[in-house]
């Protein structure tokens, strides 16, 4: 099989070094790809990934099997779509089905048709109502802003100041987009992970569950960012829970996208939140997210593509699973992300002496002149992968701090859920 991901960060440069790993796959691509998975032998093309003509002529032309959709956008603007049109087997939701993510309005009403846990909301179409609603709530509120936002346009409001200034952001200053609509919802108490599901013709998969850490700094505190680390699986969520994760929460929702007309095939991620009422909802999105995608796949068995092309051509399948073993992951970002953050810092002497048993995953990194250069806010994240936690974090702490990069910084406590509170809700 010849291969075609689609994107250029850590996310993509995991699913295309997984894909690698199988012997089924002669050949990976990746448009645009990055420096680090060119490190890795994956082919990098210079084709943005909005060219969806460029890329349908290259996948034609190359013979590529089937093409696999990192990032959110595409998937917005319909690449699935075009794709299929042009008569190419593409891995992901189509312009319809991707409304799960783009628009929060919409999967509040898919999951309120099927009666999925989640918060409770009201959707406001003007800054008028919405601001008389917040005049009236209580706080802390959940806004956010209705349709695609980078994953920017949610924000957790303490008070009423902050909700006001958020709205004005939203309907006036256009901060996240032009939408015209917010979602306001109640604030959920407990911890966080995120399930991912692969869903292909009449069969579901489920990966193992990971968790993520959004703020930027230790002690969950400072700004949410892309997320700063994860890790997985998460032993504080019981067979029982992920259970109804499946029964109440994902299958209901595909029964619901079905009835609806806009069946979902492709990567479904269930951003979840373990309240004292069990798991509900916080999101969906539609797509892998990053960085959960790093530590998940290195978890699974060298047969993952063959996994995907039995789901594109409707063939019973079955994800292996190493058992015994976690993964583990720290994301290293530059100096004032996710605001303004500095560039150009030399990333040789992480990159050039990186030792058995950790897995580099690029994003914010350029080649120039025989260097690796940062470039992003979020520049590479480093993997583990072991029998324990506690080795995991070792490994990549202590690489970390033995090559110590000027103009960086990363969290020190990603894992913390695992390492410092095995007592943990569920």
């Amino acid at each position: 099989m010849k291969i075609l991901v689609i994107g250029s960060g850590g996310r993509e440069h995991s699913l295309a070094l997984k894909f690698k790993q199988d012997a089924k796959v002669s050949e990976v691509y990746c448009a645009p790809g990055n420096p680090l998975m060119a490190k890795d032998g994956i082919h990098c093309l210079d084709i943005s990934m909005d060219d969806f003509p460029t890329l349908i002529d290259f996948a034609q032309k190359n013979n590529i099997s089937w093409t696999f959709v990192g990032p959110e956008i595409p998937l917005f603007n319909g690449i699935v779509d075009a794709f299929q049109a042009a008569g190419l087997q593409i891995f992901g939701p189509s312009q319809l089905a991707s409304r799960l993510e783009s628009s929060k309005h919409f999967a509040k009403e898919v999951m309120q048709a099927q009666d999925v846990p989640t918060a409770a909301y009201v959707a406001y179409n003007n800054l008028v109502q919405a601001q008389a609603a917040v005049k009236s709530a209580d706080f802390p509120l959940v806004i956010k802003a209705d349709g695609p936002a980078a994953g920017k346009g949610v924000k957790i409001v303490q008070d009423l100041a902050s909700a006001l200034d958020f709205l004005e952001e939203i309907f006036s200053d256009h901060c996240y987009g032009s939408q015209n609509e917010v979602v306001i919802e109640e604030y959920l108490e407990g911890v966080e992970f995120s399930c991912f599901s692969l869903i292909g013709k009449g069969q579901v998969l489920h990966l193992p569950l990971a968790q993520d850490h959004k703020r930027a700094y230790d002690h969950d505190l400072g700004p949410n960012t892309g997320g700063m680390g994860a890790y997985s699986p998460v032993p504080f969520v019981s067979q029982s829970v992920f259970n109804e994760v499946v029964n109440r929460i994902v299958e209901p929702v595909l029964k619901e996208m079905a009835a609806r007309d806009c069946p979902y095939y492709g990567v479904l991620y269930t951003g979840l939140i373990l309240t004292q009422e069990g798991p509900k909802v916080i999101e969906f999105n539609t797509r892998f997210g990053d960085p959960e995608t790093q530590v998940v796949l290195p978890l699974l068995g060298d047969n993952f593509a063959g996994v995907i092309d039995d789901l594109l051509h409707g063939r019973p399948s079955q994800l292996t699973v190493e058992a015994d073993q976690v993964s583990l992951g720290v994301v290293l970002a530059a100096e004032g992300y996710p605001g303004t953050y500095q560039k150009d810092m030399v990333l040789d002497k992480l990159i050039t002496k990186l030792p058995d048993g950790l897995q580099i995953y690029g994003a914010g990194v350029e080649l120039r002149e025989g260097h690796y250069e940062a470039m992003g806010g979020r520049i590479l994240m480093l993997v583990a992968k072991g029998s324990s936690y506690e080795i995991c974090r070792d490994q990549v702490y202590q690489f970390l701090g033995q090559h110590p990069i000027a103009g960086t910084f990363y969290r020190k406590d990603i894992g913390h859920w695992v390492l410092d509170k095995r007592e943990g809700v569920g």
